[in-house]
């Protein structure tokens, strides 16, 4: 049993953040009392706040938390403290802490952790449960024994939401399922439904899958013998493509063994013609050396060791000169130099010239404006002194004049401000005697207004403390009646009538106690008959259930339209039988379609095979195509290739011819030379010249034409190989070029046929298959529905048979039920209770009626008392009044005379104020006048001072300008062998003239030494020409040599490649034949337009190399032929073999798919249904007896409220409109539903009327607070906490008493609960007195503000009110 102990507040709403407020709760009874506005409600929202976690309505933004602004912080941290004891009654405090931050436009809530403990006591240590607030949450519910529904919405509920047992539908629906939680037991049962529902579609799938398991086992064994086969024939298929494949490596192999020794044969021919070419050139240019060349009789080496020391003086030579170039170089720079040194001296000769003018010129202007300083300032001239001596002393003579005028000028202000001080001294004593004259005044008049304003509020509060004669005697007359009524009350008041009326009601209810036990018996015997009517009532229910379930199969569509065996309706086992028959006949046409299906994807898988094998091998040769045309375009166009070949050819025989030309034009050259020089004449036409220039003429164009031969040769021969490159790459070229040419021809066309042709075909399987599969797939879906149909069927017997054993026994449960000869049902006699408890609450209401009349006139009494002592007091009031307005008069006439007496002195001080006023005028234009002198008498000083400054600053500045120029005209430090520094820069310059004089001299004489190196140096380089062109000489020697050994080579190699292609000739001519033969049989004339082509290429091929290569491209042409021939065996065998694995792979498929693990299926599935069905019966009685139980907490929950909620409104209401009150509880939906619809009636005469909307705003506030009386009681059975917040709201004071006598009773029957607690939070003093006259409690509670307006807590004991 939970109780609270202590409560803690900090800083939550108008609660001090600095200090701690704690409240105490006792038991049975806590009231708190308070103004409105002094924070009694923050109590409940704390209370509610710290056991739930939720925070008040309209307390979002930080309006739960202490205002920051109010004590001026940025932060308030908030905290609440419980300290109760739990249901196991150990001791436990719970701790909540909040922060609110100010912000600059906006506040800021955040929840710090919390935390939740076990108290430490004399053997345990204090615990830590939890600080995590989701998890105080939850916790503190169960800590006190109730749920958080009844935490919010009963116990602790807050004052704005405390009326919704008459809020709306829709909120009440929702807070009476919260309190009874009835939404988990609403989704256990609509889980375990949806459960049953799954289960019996699963039920329904298991039993169909159990029956088709049979036949997939049989069908199984059939695939998987054809899965077998499939697999032996691609074993076959397989070897016989390997064999091919090792057919078609070997042919692929002797086909580049052909193209390689094509290649061997074409590059030895070229290296032989080449060599052959190089030793022809080697040749010529060595008779030509030989006779432009003046032989040096020495060996090689010899020639190399003269070349080197040759070599040696020309680098020697060299380096000489290089150095000699150097120095002049290095020469030429310093004479540069030099000459710009000179330039800049001159130039600094002309500037000292223009400076020593300036000087004169400055001294001058000086010696002027001394004289014209001395005349302006009256200074005596010194006309015996030199310039500077007078400059000086007038410099002297001006800073003295200078310091004179600072000295008058000093003077002056002293005197000024002797005057001023004088002067103003005697203006402020002047001005003090006003002030203190005024003074005197203005306080004489503020001491007559003071005293005038204080007779008038005596005068307002005389006036209001008269008491005239009336009033004196209305009291009187008023006393003497309230007297009267008093006595007359105390004679209506009998005790003894009271107690005889009281004693007549309680023995009627004894009476109706009897009747009540008489009709409890009753029932208990009634009850022993529960069980047989609660199986009457489940096998009804099943019967239902099940008509139902027979009616909706009996109308499904399809099952009507099969017959039994007469063509009538039949029974269920014979239309079980036709849709058995009609499945037998569905499968075989659905076995004939797979067997169509299978031969159709057969057809289609080889004539796809075919067909990618045909796109493959088109692709593959267009891509080789491709690759070829790319070859041939990177030296020529394919169309101009013949013409390419023989203009190579063609331009390398001329290139040869013109070679051989060029080879004998150098001797000729030469022997014309001499034949010119030697005779004069022509060597062509052998005539003379004219002159001897143009003799010389002839020679000379001769002997150029005989220098250029040489290098026109080796231009020649670089073309030569130039051509014979270009002609290899396109004799290399040959076989692709005709292999372009045949697949342009017909080869491309061929295969495109082939491939269009496959194309249809696989179209048209395509076609066929997918026809296949669509009556394949309708086929199967009829089979489904059939299946379906058939479990239908079958389900529907199965129900015939239950219904009938269903109705079998609740016929016999009836006529048990009929038996016992019971005359009345449980209903009736609950009926028969209820009203004898009616008339119980109106005896009981009776008896609460003649007390509250006995209270109501001891009241009365009371009341008269309290007026009579009223008057009482009114009269001792009215004396003292009379008393004070005496006082006051006395006070108002000595007032008077002190106003008169201020009023005379003000007026003297005034007048002597105002005679003082002319002479403070007087006064202040004395000091006025003084101040105009000073100024004008300082402005003459300050005028004929800054005369004299202006004539001080000239005279400084031309000083100044003198003897800068003086400075820069005197030599630098160290220089002390020149008169100024004119003398030395012409010294310098002097000196560097003669410097560059000898360096142009010394200039001279290298460009002499440098003409002679270079005589020297060409006379080597003729010697080193010659040595280079006797060693030139020996080298083409030896390249002769070097070449004759190498075309020997070549032309031995080219030999033995002759004899092993004769050998190759004679091993193929006999495959060739039989090729051609076989080719002939297949290909038609193919390969004999392939051998014409070739002899083309023998007729117009050069003789050796022509017949070998068209005898090697022959050879290939054949194996070609044999290859492709290979291939497209291959791929007809690829293509079955594509087949056969398709197919297996599909067997294979469904033999791991559809029919895998099927024995062991066919058992799983078996004991799976059987589970099932046993699973599904259970639910489906514990889903009875849980819908049941339900049904019963809810009916007995709802009769135990609204049995309270009838007490407790017999007992407070006083009014005779409303009989009593109660909520009305719903179904809503089907039968048995657990959705419950809730509405609060009253009842008048029997009828029952919506109370919300109807009843007066009194009526509202006693309804809510007796429902939450009500539902206390009934859900706090651990927790007996209950508090009520302003609970007097818009009741009249005779059903507030009402209410606390209620109260009353209800705290007396639950004394002896050890943990009921009930909190009172309320402004009405009369009631608190109401409910402290119970001695239930010895103190009270009061909430009120401090002078700071924070709330605070007191404690007061009730008898003090």
């Amino acid at each position: 049993m939970s109780v609270i102990r202590k409560l803690l507040i900090q800083g939550i709403r108008s609660f001090d953040p600095q200090n701690q407020e704690i409240i105490e709760f006792y038991a049975p009874l806590t009231i708190i009392v308070g103004q409105n506005g002094c924070g009694k409600t923050t109590i409940i929202e704390c209370l509610k706040y710290v056991t739930t976690g939720e925070l008040p309505p309209n307390s979002k933004g930080g309006a739960f938390i202490h205002d920051p602004k109010l004590v001026g912080e940025n932060e308030v941290k908030a905290q609440v403290k419980l300290r109760f004891y739990n249901t196991s009654q150990r001791s436990m405090t719970c701790v909540r802490s909040m922060l609110l931050s100010q912000k600059k436009v906006a506040t800021t809530q955040k929840t710090l952790e919390g935390a939740l403990s076990f108290d430490a006591t004399a053997t345990q240590d204090k615990v830590s449960i939890s600080s995590r607030c989701a998890d105080l949450d939850a916790m503190l519910p169960e800590q006190l024994g109730v749920s958080k529904a009844v935490l919010e919405n009963v116990i602790f509920c807050h004052q704005e939401e405390s009326n919704w047992p008459l809020s709306e539908p829709a909120l009440l629906k929702k807070r009476f399922d919260e309190i009874f939680a009835a939404t988990r037991y609403t989704k256990a049962l609509d889980s375990i439904k949806t459960i049953r529902k799954n289960q019996a579609v699963e039920i329904r799938v298991s039993r169909a899958e159990l029956k088709h398991l049979e036949e997939k086992k049989a069908k199984a064994e059939r695939v998987q013998a054809e899965y077998e086969k499939s697999a032996r024939q691609i074993h076959e298929y397989r070897q016989r493509i390997d064999r091919i494949q090792q057919q078609e490596t070997d042919v692929t192999a002797q086909i580049e063994a052909l193209a390689g020794q094509l290649q061997e044969f074409m590059s030895l021919q070229t290296r032989i013609d080449g060599l052959q070419l190089s030793l022809e050139q080697k040749a010529s240019t060595y008779e030509e050396l030989r006779a432009s060349t003046a032989a040096i009789d020495a060996d090689s080496e010899e020639l190399a060791r003269m070349a080197a020391d040759v070599a040696r003086q020309i680098a020697s030579q060299e380096s000489d000169l290089q150095r000699k170039r150097e120095e002049r170089g290095t020469l030429q720079e310093l004479i540069q130099h030099t000459q710009r040194r000179i330039n800049e001296a001159l130039a600094e000769i002309g500037r000292l010239r223009a400076a020593q003018e300036s000087l004169k010129t400055k001294v001058a202007g000086r010696a002027d404006a001394v004289a014209g300083i001395c005349a302006q300032l009256g200074i005596a001239a010194q006309p015996d002194a030199d310039a500077e001596q007078r400059a000086a002393g007038c410099a002297e003579a001006v800073e003295s004049l200078l310091a004179q005028a600072e000295n008058e000028r000093g003077g002056v202000r002293q005197e000024a401000r002797d005057g001023e001080q004088r002067l103003q001294a005697a203006i402020d004593a002047t001005q003090s005697e006003i002030h203190a004259f005024a003074n005197a005044a203005s306080l004489c008049e503020r001491q007559a207004a003071a005293s005038e304003e204080e007779i008038r509020g005596l005068e307002q509060k005389r006036a209001a403390l008269r008491v005239d004669e009336a009033q004196r005697q209305s009291l009187e007359d008023e006393l003497a009646k309230e007297t009267a009524l008093l006595e007359r009350a105390r004679a209506d008041n009998s005790e003894d009538a009271y107690r005889e009326a009281t004693k007549q009601k309680r023995a009627e209810l004894a009476d109706i106690g009897d009747a009540i036990a008489r009709i409890n018996l009753e029932i208990s015997h009634n009850n022993r008959q529960a069980d047989t009517r609660a199986r009457l009532a489940l096998e009804a229910k099943e019967l239902e259930a099940k008509d139902s379930r027979f009616g909706e199969l009996s109308g499904a569509a399809g099952l009507a339209g099969y017959t039994g065996a007469g063509g009538g309706p039949g029974s269920e086992a014979e239309r079980t039988a036709a849709i058995a028959a009609a499945i037998a006949a569905k499968k075989e046409a659905l076995a004939e379609c797979a067997a169509r299906a299978k031969d159709a994807y057969s057809l289609l898988s080889t004539t796809r095979t075919r067909l990618e094998l045909a796109q493959k091998a088109q692709r593959e040769q267009e891509q080789d195509i491709g690759e070829k045309r790319a070859r041939i375009a990177q030296v020529c166009p394919v169309a101009e290739f013949d013409g390419a070949i023989g203009a190579a050819r063609r331009e390398l025989a001329e290139l040869m011819e013109e070679a051989g030309q060029h080879k004998n034009v150098q001797s000729m050259y030469k022997a014309f030379i001499r034949k010119v020089e030697s005779s004069h004449t022509c060597p062509v036409c052998h005539r003379g010249w004219d002159c001897a220039e143009d003799e010389a003429k002839v020679v000379t164009r001769l002997q150029l034409d005989y220098t250029k031969a040489p290098a026109d040769l080796l231009e020649i021969e670089g073309e030569i190989r130039e051509c014979q490159r270009r002609l290899d790459a396109l004799a290399v070229l040959e076989p692709a070029v005709r292999d372009v040419a045949e697949w342009d021809g017909h080869a491309a066309k061929d295969l495109a046929a082939q491939i269009q042709e496959l194309t249809v075909r696989e179209q048209l399987a395509s076609s066929t298959a997918d026809d296949t599969d669509c009556e394949h797939v309708v086929l199967t879906t009829e089979l489904d529905d059939m299946q379906t149909h058939l479990a239908q069927s079958q389900e529907l017997g199965a129900l015939e048979a239950a219904r009938a054993e269903l109705r079998a026994q609740v016929a016999a449960l009836r006529h048990e039920l009929q038996a016992t000869g019971s005359t009345k049902t449980i209903d009736e006699l609950q009926a028969e209770i209820e009203r004898h408890q009616h008339r119980d609450a109106t005896i009981r209401r009776e008896l609460d009626r003649l007390a509250q009349e006995h209270e109501l006139k001891q009241k009365e009494v009371g009341f008269r008392q309290d007026n009579i002592r009223a008057l009482n007091d009114r009269r001792s009031d009215q004396a003292r009044r009379a008393s004070e307005c005496d006082a006051i008069q006395q006070r108002i006439t000595a007032l008077e005379s002190g106003i008169a007496s201020s009023q005379a002195e003000g007026r003297e001080a005034r007048a002597k104020a105002d005679a003082l006023a002319p002479q403070l005028e007087e006064r202040q234009a004395r000091l006025a006048a003084f101040r105009d002198e000073l100024r004008e008498r300082e402005a003459q000083i300050d005028q004929r001072a800054r005369a004299v400054a202006q004539a001080r600053d000239r005279l400084a500045l031309m000083t100044s300008e003198i003897e800068q120029t003086r400075a820069s005209l005197q030599c630098p430090l160290g220089a002390g062998d020149y008169p100024d520094r004119l003398a030395m820069a012409q010294a310098q310059s002097d000196k560097m003239v003669a410097d560059v004089s000898a360096q142009q001299e010394r200039l001279a004489g290298l460009d002499s030494a440098l003409q002679e190196s270079d005589r020297l140096a060409g006379k080597l380089a003729a010697r080193q020409r010659e040595i280079q062109d006797n060693i030139r000489l020996h080298a083409n020697a030896a390249d002769q040599k070097r070449l004759q050994g190498e075309l020997a080579a070549a032309r031995e190699s080219q030999a033995r490649l002759e004899a092993q292609l004769g050998q190759i000739y004679a091993d193929a001519d006999a495959e060739d034949a039989a090729d051609e033969d076989d080719g002939d049989s297949r290909l038609g004339s193919r390969p004999r337009k392939r051998r014409h082509v070739g002899s083309d290429d023998e007729e117009t091929a050069p003789a050796a190399p022509g017949r070998a290569g068209t005898r090697l491209q022959r050879r290939r042409n054949v194996l070609n032929a044999r290859l492709s021939r290979l291939t497209g065996e291959r791929a007809g065998l690829q293509g079955e073999v594509k087949q056969l694995e398709d197919q297996a792979q599909r067997l294979n498929r469904e033999l791991s798919t559809d029919y895998r693990d099927v024995d062991q299926l066919y058992v799983r599935q078996l004991v799976q249904c059987k589970t099932e069905e046993l699973a599904s019966t259970d639910l489906e009685t514990y889903g009875k007896a849980l819908d049941a139980a339900i049904m019963q907490y809810h009916s007995l929950k709802m009769q135990d409220i609204n049995k309270i909620i009838r007490e407790l409104w017999i007992n407070t209401y006083q009014g005779n409109d409303i009989d009593t009150i109660e909520i009305r509880s719903e179904v809503d939906g089907a039968r048995n539903s657990r959705s419950h619809n809730y509405r609060v009636v009253m009842i008048k005469g029997g009828h029952a009327i919506d109370m919300r909307g109807r009843c007066s705003a009194g009526q509202k506030v006693l309804a809510c607070l007796i429902i939450r009386l009500a539902l206390a009681e009934t859900f706090s059975a651990n927790c007996g906490i209950l508090a009520l917040d302003e609970p007097t709201t818009n009741l009249d004071q005779e059903n507030i008493d009402s209410l606390a006598r209620s109260l009353a009773r209800i705290i007396k029957s639950r004394q002896g609960q050890r943990n009921f607690q009930l909190i009172v939070i309320t402004h009405d003093e009369i009631f608190m007195q109401l409910l402290g006259r119970s001695d239930f409690c010895d103190y009270y509670w009061r909430v009120c503000k401090d002078e700071n307006q924070k709330s605070s807590l007191r404690r007061r004991p009730i008898a003090a009110g």
